[in-house]
């Protein structure tokens, strides 16, 4: 009986971390955009819903690539938390703001999430990005059963 040929993609996630293709400096620098593009908007009061779900999502990838790659897990749980404490207060106020020494700590976050893109390969990468959109959807979903008459 013959085998069958394992694809390229399969082959690659045999491979051992250290030797899976990175992701592209320009797909970093990209991701280093967006970061600081949103961190500002919620910084001077100018996002909307759209942005903390984008922040949201963001930051549930990097913790699961902080978990999967064993590093970063503690700076990256401090993140979630605050951006938990960010919802908490857009659903009670309505305000999507930073309150006190928040935009300081989500500004050191910053430098966490581009240290992981730098080092992450881009299987690992694709991985938590699909895990993170998932949680944020689901979280998003459950966001809008609240606020919804029953």
């Amino acid at each position: 009986m013959k085998r069958r040929t394992p694809s390229r993609s399969e082959l690659l996630n045999r491979l051992p971390r250290a030797f899976r293709p990175k992701l592209v400096p320009d797909q970093v620098r990209d991701l280093a955009l967006a970061h600081v593009v949103n961190l500002d908007a919620i910084a001077t009061g100018q996002a909307d819903e759209s942005i903390l779900w984008q922040q949201v999502g963001g930051t549930l990838t990097w913790c699961r690539v902080a978990e999967l790659l064993g590093m970063g897990e503690p700076e990256m749980a401090e993140q979630l938390q605050l951006l938990e404490q960010v919802v908490a207060r857009y659903r009670s106020t309505g305000r999507l703001v930073f309150a006190g020494p928040e935009y300081q700590l989500a500004k050191r976050g910053l430098q966490v999430m581009d240290q992981l893109a730098a080092i992450v390969d881009r299987p690992t990468a694709l991985q938590a990005a699909e895990w993170g959109e998932q949680r944020m959807n689901t979280m998003a979903r459950g966001a809008e059963k609240q606020e919804q008459p029953t």
